[in-house]
């Protein structure tokens, strides 16, 4: 299986204020971002018959992914005990580099309040995770094409790191800036409806992540609330192109971090913040993205 991923970022510039607020779109273009994932998995069937247990198993598998800025491989375990339970854990470790400006490996050099290149392959990224995952299609209870009305939900708890950086700085991994060494959580829900259509599905999906404590970051950044909830809310479209090939299209919109100050960002992103004060939230129009899958 091969998932080819592209992302269209619009320019949203920070609201300096207080409390919650949107960011209205101030530029035709910030950015963009594309990878390719190799995904080979193997199947241990587990015997069954009836409607809870009937397609259960174990799953082993690998994952490849590479970036304009970043090379990720993954090692992952699956276990399906029911037909709405899914179990699943991994280990991921990454490198990454500066390419036309997108760093792939940072950390942050708290005397020019910016984010420093990291050398490859000499530091890398790591993370282990656990994951719960309820699944439930109303169809199963009440069978018809037109019944396939799907819920699902993902917790997932990670700890993730940077090598060579002490616990509490902040660093950065793929784009995603203002990270620390520790453990940090991610939710998934995921509410749709499918179709016997080339448009197979509509749905909206909504993402959480965040860590546990602002204790954390390292004392002199705790004035950045540093246990902030991010929240993605995407509005997703999922075409059934061929047996073989899926296409997703999402919106997504985030509730990022406020500052009083617009200098908390830089180039619509979450920089130079780390000694100031968080202002509450701040919603923008984040990016427009596809995910084109291809099973063999």
């Amino acid at each position: 299986m091969i998932y080819t991923d592209f992302a269209y970022y619009p320019k949203s510039a920070a609201v300096a204020a207080s409390g919650e607020r949107f960011a209205p779109i101030t530029g035709p273009y910030d950015g963009l971002q594309a990878g390719v994932t190799g995904c080979y998995d193997y199947t241990i069937p587990i015997p069954g018959s009836n409607a809870l247990t009937k397609g259960n198993n174990i799953k082993l598998g690998a994952e490849f992914q590479i970036s304009p800025a970043t090379l990720k491989p993954r090692i992952f375990m699956s276990w399906t005990p029911a037909a709405f339970l899914v179990f699943d854990g991994g280990m991921t470790l990454g490198t990454g580099w500066n390419f036309m400006g997108a760093q792939g490996l940072a950390s942050y050099n708290p005397a020019s309040g910016e984010y420093d290149d990291l050398t490859p392959f000499k530091n890398c990224f790591y993370e282990f995770d656990l994951g719960a995952t309820f699944q439930f299609d109303a169809a199963a209870l009440w069978p018809g094409d037109w019944h396939h009305i799907v819920f699902m939900s993902t917790y997932r708890l990670r700890y993730s790191g940077m090598t060579n950086q002490a616990d509490g700085h902040p660093w950065c991994w793929a784009a995603d800036y203002n990270r620390v060494n520790g453990p940090n959580y991610y939710v998934n829900i995921i509410l749709g409806y499918q179709m016997p259509f080339k448009l197979s599905m509509a749905g909206v999906q909504l993402e959480l992540d965040g860590y546990y404590s602002d204790r954390q970051f390292a004392e002199q950044y705790r004035s950045v609330d540093g246990d902030f909830c991010r929240v993605n809310i995407s509005p997703m479209l999922v075409f059934g192109l061929t047996k073989k090939d899926t296409l997703f299209v999402l919106l997504y919109f985030e509730r990022r971090r406020g500052f009083d100050a617009e200098q908390g960002y830089v180039n619509g992103r979450e920089q130079n913040w780390l000694e100031m004060n968080c202002s509450g939230g701040e919603w923008y129009f984040k990016r427009l993205a596809f995910r084109y899958i291809h099973k063999f």
